[in-house]
């Protein structure tokens, strides 16, 4: 059977399959290289036509020094506005255990949890709380160096200065993020020029002893499906934990 596509749906398939390829290898990606890897019904020319046209669009660059492309912050723009809410929910297997980690009070539980979703999702957490037990934590910074964007020592030294010197204007940010769906902020988005080359996801909660926002902090090239499962599965276990201490 002849698979018909329209343009506007195959080049949305490219970009997420350059996107995800992207994510997943860091590097430069090419159109022998989807065609092989995705099993596409379409020729290397096609492909490769479809990445010019979605290069002329601004949603993808070329590196001279390779036949691939990679995508700009306009295409990860693109490429989460195409995933649908079930895709940042899903559930990610998180188990948290306070009493084996001797967790009796909230600063304890909270270093706890964070520890828990930096390591699950290899990416810097932070929460931000108000109410009388108001602050902003973050956690995991360690995995910032093991992403080969942050080789660069400048771009490491405004992530660091913006985690260590803005933490005010960061926690204000998180707690206007109190929605229970995962948010998505890239690039210029998240509003500090430090970490405009990053991502930030968020999800909130708004508990009766206090609320708080809970979020992953990482490259543009960040895998998004997975890290929102594991910030949104995360963010329901802190609630548990917080009912626990409260009661």
């Amino acid at each position: 059977m002849v698979r018909f596509v329209d343009t506007r749906e195959r080049e949305e398939e490219i970009l997420d399959f350059v996107i995800e390829s992207y994510i997943n290898e860091s590097k430069p990606i090419s159109s022998t290289h989807l065609c092989l890897k995705y099993n596409l019904p379409y020729s290397s020319a096609t492909v490769r036509n479809v990445m010019e046209n979605l290069e002329k669009k601004g949603l993808l660059s070329h590196l001279h020094t390779s036949s691939g492309r990679i995508p700009t912050k306009t295409g990860f723009k693109a490429y989460v506005g195409h995933l649908e809410e079930e895709d940042l929910i899903k559930d990610y297997p998180v188990t948290l255990d306070m009493a084996a980690h001797q967790i009796i009070d909230l600063e304890a539980g909270i270093n706890y949890v964070l520890d828990v979703l930096a390591q699950i999702s290899g990416y810097t957490s932070l929460i931000a709380i108000s109410g009388k037990d108001a602050r902003f934590v973050f956690r995991g910074a360690r995995f910032i160096l093991e992403q080969p964007e942050f080789e660069d020592i400048a771009r490491l030294k405004n992530l660091f200065y913006a985690l260590e010197v803005e933490i005010g204007q960061l926690q204000d940010l998180l707690m206007h993020c109190l929605d229970e769906r995962v948010k998505i902020l890239i690039g210029d988005e998240i509003g500090f020029k430090e970490i405009s080359d990053c991502s930030l996801m968020v999800s909130g909660s708004k508990e009766k002893n206090l609320s708080f926002a809970l979020g992953l902090l990482g490259p543009m090239r960040m895998n998004y499906t997975k890290a929102a499962s594991c910030l949104y599965s995360t963010k329901n276990e802190l609630k548990k934990v917080i009912e626990a201490l409260y009661e």
